[in-house]
């Protein structure tokens, strides 16, 4: 370890190579700046001087990789469509696209939704993944509220009120349970079951939510969360399809391909808040993968139904 021979030029020295041990401790070691400081007998102040000086002078060069992502399409995405965000992931990394979402998706959750704040939460295979990467929200204080009802012994993990339980699980928020059917067989049966005071609480409370976090389903295709629910009868399924909706939003809403909302006579049965109620929560949060919900995502953004878009990059490059 040679010192140059001159007072100014040691002591030089010895500072180059401070910064560079606070550099390499921060940046590859994964120290604390607290750690650093104890390591270096200098104040955390002086640490933190440290590393700025380094990125300043040059000894830190710090380079963002876009491999991967898309912050121009994204740009795109919402000044075309107006939206707050967009998150555009990249589907040739080798896992499923499906997951990619719902890890985005959870992260957006972590790091932009307000403390004590309520999210009604929809249904799905899209959805019910989303929980499982949620990592550090315990201190949020949320409540997760159901936007639909659903009950019966298929497909139970894909039910908004389960889902909204295993976010609580993981945030160690509250959730709240819409214990009722998703869809009811006619208008009268509807009017009796929101006389139940427990069931129009949770629907006013999840209609008053701040954000709304749900993915689209496309009817018209084979194998489709609507006909794994077992919420829809034949003639309801026949009638998707006749009217031509290809975007469904948490059943709700139904659109067709100009975005004008069509199978009333089925959402008129739904057991949650209606599309209105849906479409005026503030922060809308939109999940969504896969070549065949190209045209839901379209009619859901034209109708007005999303304010954070979270989606595959096949679908935001068909959408500019």
């Amino acid at each position: 370890q040679h010192l140059y021979a001159g007072g100014v030029a040691e002591t030089m020295d010895m500072k180059r190579r401070r910064m560079v041990l606070a550099s390499k401790l921060y940046y590859k070691d994964n120290l604390t700046q607290q750690q650093i400081a104890q390591q270096l007998n200098v104040s955390r102040m002086k640490v933190s001087r440290l590393i700025q000086q380094a990125k300043d002078e040059g000894v830190v060069r710090i380079t963002i990789d876009y491999s991967g992502t898309y912050p121009e399409l994204e740009k795109e995405l919402r000044d075309k469509y107006r939206l707050k965000d967009v998150v555009v992931i990249d589907t040739t990394v080798g896992v499923s696209a499906k997951e990619q979402v719902a890890s985005a998706a959870a992260f957006y959750l972590e790091n932009y939704v307000r403390k004590k704040s309520v999210v009604a939460v929809g249904w799905g295979t899209t959805m019910k993944m989303v929980p499982d990467y949620i990592h550090q929200m315990e201190s949020q204080e949320l409540t997760f509220s159901p936007i639909i009802g659903g009950q019966g012994q298929r497909e139970l993990d894909m039910h908004a009120t389960t889902i909204a339980s295993n976010f609580a699980k993981k945030t160690g928020g509250r959730a709240l349970s819409l214990i009722a059917p998703a869809l009811v067989e006619n208008g009268e049966e509807k009017q009796i079951l929101m006389k139940n005071e427990l069931l129009h609480s949770v629907v006013e409370t999840t209609a008053n939510a701040q954000y709304a976090i749900f993915s689209l389903g496309n009817p018209q295709v084979i194998n489709s969360s609507i006909s794994k629910s077992g919420y829809f009868i034949d003639e309801d399924l026949a009638q998707l399809e006749r009217e031509d909706a290809v975007c469904d939003l948490v059943s709700t809403v139904f659109l067709n391909r100009n975005s004008r909302e069509c199978c009333r006579s089925i959402t008129d049965r739904c057991i949650g808040i209606t599309g209105r109620q849906l479409k005026e929560i503030p922060n809308k949060i939109c999940v969504v993968e896969g070549e065949e919900k190209k045209e839901s995502v379209k009619a859901a953004l034209d109708g007005g139904y999303i304010d954070i878009l979270i989606v595959d990059q096949v679908i935001a490059e068909y959408l500019i």
